[in-house]
């Protein structure tokens, strides 16, 4: 991903995520039905936690906050996995 295409999602995603949480469902225990799909955030070197009440989550590689894990924020606003999912050692 360029860093256009990169700094453009990420404008999308901040626009997004402040009435993302009207929008979806929060996120459950049990994914299973989606589980091959998703990205667990937690285990990520990107993925961090904040103060905020509203927007208790956070990435680093795609600079933004929002109330929803950012992997939900990325495949309900691209379409597509996130990008920059990156294992913690």
């Amino acid at each position: 991903m360029d860093e256009l295409s990169k700094r453009q999602l990420a404008r999308n995603l901040l626009i997004q995520s402040s009435d993302l949480g009207q929008r979806l469902p929060p996120a459950s225990k049990d994914n299973s039905s989606n589980k091959s799909d998703s990205l667990d955030c937690r285990k990520c070197v990107h993925f961090f936690v904040t103060w905020e009440k509203n927007c208790p989550y956070g990435c680093k590689a795609y600079g933004f906050k929002g109330p929803q894990m950012p992997s939900i924020v990325v495949r309900s606003s691209s379409g597509e996995r996130c990008n920059f999912f990156k294992q913690r050692s």
